[in-house]
């Protein structure tokens, strides 16, 4: 619905530009509009359905229409750079930001693949340039501290591949295998150090997940999705109270985790804290009214409570 939208507004900026062409030049033939809105939902459509090619190609079809659409520009980026083409997924984010020089998101999605084609500096560059255009935008913060990281030396290129490697993988002993291959190479890697403990605990290593999630938190104290992970371990093996500070200090750095409020509303309720679980899970559905977790857990208090 947001993505109608925005062709929409795209749409009467465009006919305006082009009914002013059209007084000077009657035979200026109008571009087809709906076309291009259904060539953009046809790309999306097959991006949902792993058919990046295809993508790309209904895309490409837009922009014959509308070429100076800065958005199907990034989301073709998106497409190659999934597909592995790297040099062409970059060509379609600069392109994207020549167009719109206000488009923080396609300024960070550049310089990711700079940063994978490892042109660290200018990688920087349109990471720094997202935050000045957004200064709350994560995912560049993310990103401005990595490359740092491996510009500075801290973090090896061949560590972080196998990190992108083992995340893509779908058997959790194969990912296990890969996170360890990275922390061999850098063993202060704090999100592998996370990311390993996950896998541990779906593979029922319990005393493993726990050192890693520790390891996690110490190396980045301010890591709230490892700190966040280690609640529900906690949560799992029945420590509630540990459980629900752990949850509670991931959300004091990071207010709107919902992952955190449906695990602290759970331990709330586990631990028979009714009250406040009504009130966690409350707010979880002001902030996402569809959350079907939150949902569940609601109706379950209410039959709890008689209500």
């Amino acid at each position: 619905m947001n993505k109608i939208k925005v062709i929409v507004l795209l749409v009467l900026t465009i006919s305006f530009f082009i009914s002013c062409a059209a007084s000077k030049k009657e035979e200026t033939k109008k571009p087809d509009l709906n076309q291009a809105e259904k060539y953009v939902s046809d790309g999306f459509n097959h991006f949902k359905s792993g058919n990046d090619s295809l993508a790309v190609s209904a895309w490409q079809d837009a922009l014959d229409i509308i070429p100076k659409d800065a958005e199907i520009h990034n989301f073709v980026g998106i497409a190659y750079h999934r597909m592995g083409k790297l040099n062409e997924a970059s060509r379609a984010f600069k392109r994207a930001i020549d167009l719109d020089a206000a488009y923080y998101e396609a300024a960070n999605n550049y310089g990711y693949l700079l940063f994978l084609l490892e042109k660290y500096p200018q990688a920087k560059k349109s990471f720094k340039l997202a935050l000045k255009i957004n200064p709350d935008y994560q995912p560049a913060k993310k990103n401005l501290e990595l490359v740092n990281q491996v510009m500075t030396g801290s973090l090896a290129m061949e560590a972080f591949n196998y990190s992108e490697q083992a995340a893509k993988k779908t058997d959790y002993v194969d990912k296990i295998q890969v996170y360890e291959r990275a922390l061999n190479i850098n063993p202060d890697y704090a999100k592998v150090h996370n990311n390993l403990g996950v896998a541990l605990f779906y593979e029922g290593y319990f005393d493993s997940a726990y050192y890693h999630l520790e390891q996690a938190i110490r190396l980045q104290k301010d890591y709230p999705e490892a700190i966040n992970n280690l609640g529900f371990l906690n949560r799992v093996d029945q420590k509630y109270d540990i459980a629900i500070n752990l949850f509670l200090k991931a959300l004091t750095i990071k207010p709107s985790y919902i992952a955190a409020l449906n695990n602290l509303g759970e331990a709330y309720f586990l631990s028979k804290d009714m009250e406040s679980a009504e009130k966690v899970f409350s707010a979880v559905l002001e902030m996402e009214e569809t959350n079907v977790f939150a949902k569940k857990f609601l109706k379950k208090i209410n039959k709890d409570l008689g209500e």
